[in-house]
């Protein structure tokens, strides 16, 4: 009885040992390397047609459809289905890449004698505030970005009266490949086309009510 009772201490023994070793050394295949992307490419040319004003603006954090509201790069393989690519993810979510291009857009056309983001403590008559619908590959192999935009003018008192516009801006370019960096290229490419649009309509619209 008691060569039988050591024979199982014995054996249980063996599997505790043995399941201590293969946690500790079994994993011999090496991690997968996780590429990450962001856009890039150029600001758009701004003309200032009557010239800078003497004006602050804030560019919120955008807000984001929750399909789109991770790091993971969306491709939309049909109605109510989406796949991601393996592997590769977005540096940032998209709601802060977006704004944040968007903000250095703006900053760089120089239509505003300041130009700040979210986290900035300065109080600025222009807020720009926008929400992502789209932000990925398209079940025809295109690249989207839709954004609405609200421009707000903080010096009118009635809520309603401070919204200057409300537009939708989307931006689309061909994908070459079906890949990430592809996908990240024409994504870069809508969202220079977009912004180009956007910087327009925003030193149309302040140009005429900067002074009021």
């Amino acid at each position: 009885m008691k060569t039988r009772k050591r024979n199982i201490g014995f054996i249980v023994l063996i599997f505790i040992c043995a399941a201590v070793f293969t946690g500790c050394f079994g994993r011999t295949k090496p991690p997968f390397v996780m590429d990450q992307y962001t856009l890039d490419y150029e600001s758009p040319r701004a003309s200032l047609a009557g010239g800078p004003v003497d004006e602050l603006l804030t560019v919120e954090r955008f807000a984001v459809a929750p399909q789109f509201n991770s790091t993971s790069m969306m491709i939309r393989t049909g109605r109510y289905r989406f796949d991601t690519y393996d592997h590769s993810r977005w540096y940032v979510n998209p709601a802060d890449m977006v704004s944040g291009f968007v903000l250095r857009d703006i900053t760089r056309s120089g239509m505003f004698k300041g130009t700040y983001s979210y986290y900035d403590t300065e109080l600025s008559r222009y807020i720009l505030e926008g929400y992502i619908d789209e932000f990925g590959e398209t079940t025809d192999g295109r690249a989207l970005v839709s954004v609405r935009m609200t421009l707000l003018d903080t010096s009118r008192k009635n809520q309603v009266e401070q919204i200057v516009f409300q537009k939708q801006y989307v931006g689309c370019a061909p994908i070459g490949n079906h890949s990430a960096n592809d996908l990240a290229a024409g994504l870069s490419q809508a969202m220079k086309d977009l912004s180009a649009r956007l910087v327009a309509d925003i030193g149309q619209a302040v140009n005429s009510t900067a002074a009021q």
